[in-house]
């Protein structure tokens, strides 16, 4: 057993300060000490997201009486020089499991550099930002990597209507602009650069293999949704008076901004399938879906949703496991770490 100075939340230099992070810190320490590994690694994003989710996550960590052996930090315009230090240093580490709170972004540097050399098997435990990026999948040293995704769900009506897009509708919209010409890879009703090509209105959004076109579902998208409808419910209940059986809404009244909020942290309501209530520090109910990378007939990576975790269980009971999982290298071993 590792000596308790050397256990998490002791000599790290990471700010401490509350995390927009705070819930996935907590879930992801949960997640450790449910599968009962007290012995780990931690890398993380040199920037504010992974500065101040690891402080959270190794605060969480400390009280669950989970130890860290290292805890590094690296961003992907670091020299390469310092990737090789990390990468070396979760190589020569006696923690087999790695939690890693990086941006997708940084987290392709770390994962190209580790590609390279030949390295012992870690069990990858993810934050959301990476684990559920489709282009991370292609990491096959990850395989068997666990972490968590924002909930997804099927938005109804979405997809017909990204599919029955014009070009002249999509130029009408500068966000939607953006996606088409990325998507086509041309420019849409402007002069385009020497090595650009305009858009000719031949492109066919149907054709496309992307999350907008297929039938996957949608996870951060779900949520913009999901708000929405709260600021919605919210602006009726201000507006809307119910006496007895009958309601009765004021559709010309003026209302301000502060009323909305008082109603916002009323509403509680259910939207396609899932809960939106809010509690007393304005924050919603902590739910995640738990996501494991596991090895397809093909020798692929595929993203499985195994279950649920839902932080207003009772302690011990908020993880909710539907679908077998594999550990590091398609393993149906699960990896000892203490």
């Amino acid at each position: 057993m590792p000596e308790p100075l050397r256990c998490a939340g002791r000599s790290t230099r990471v700010s401490s300060e509350q995390s927009d992070d705070q819930f996935q810190a907590d879930a992801l320490a949960k997640l450790v000490k449910h599968f009962g590994w007290t012995w780990i690694g931690a890398v993380r994003s040199d920037s504010d997201y992974g500065n101040n989710g690891m402080a959270s996550f190794l605060d969480a960590a400390h009280k669950e009486g989970i130890c860290v052996e290292y805890s590094e930090s690296f961003y992907r315009t670091d020299p390469r020089s310092k990737i090789q230090r990390v990468a070396d240093v979760i190589r020569r580490s006696t923690a087999t499991v790695v939690v890693a709170f990086v941006a997708a972004g940084d987290m392709r540097i770390l994962l190209e550099e580790l590609s390279l050399e030949p390295s012992p098997r870690r069990q990858w435990i993810g934050s959301e930002s990476w684990v559920t990026h489709p282009d991370m999948l292609r990491f096959t040293l990850c395989a068997g990597a666990i972490g968590f995704g924002i909930q997804q769900s099927v938005i109804p009506g979405l997809r017909d209507f990204l599919l029955d897009l014009s070009p002249s509708e999509v130029a009408a919209s500068p966000v939607l602009t953006e996606f088409w010409e990325d998507a086509f890879k041309c420019r849409l009703g402007k002069s385009a650069a020497t090595d650009e090509r305009l858009c000719d209105g031949t492109e066919d959004i149907t054709t496309l293999q992307s999350p907008y076109t297929d039938k996957s579902k949608f996870r951060i998208t779900n949520m913009v949704y999901k708000a929405v409808y709260a600021i919605a419910h919210a602006i009726h209940n201000a507006v809307c008076q119910k006496t007895n059986s009958t309601g009765h809404c004021d559709k010309l009244t003026m209302i301000e901004s502060k009323q909305v909020l008082a109603q916002m942290k009323k509403v509680n309501f259910s939207q396609n399938g899932y809960d939106v209530s809010f509690d007393a520090n304005g924050d919603p109910v902590a739910r995640y879906e738990l996501v494991n990378w596991q090895k397809s007939k093909s020798g692929s990576i595929e993203l499985v949703t195994v279950g649920l975790y839902d932080a207003s269980l009772p302690v011990g009971q908020e993880f909710h496991i539907n679908k077998k999982l594999t550990w590091v290298e398609g393993s149906t071993q699960l990896v000892v770490a203490e």
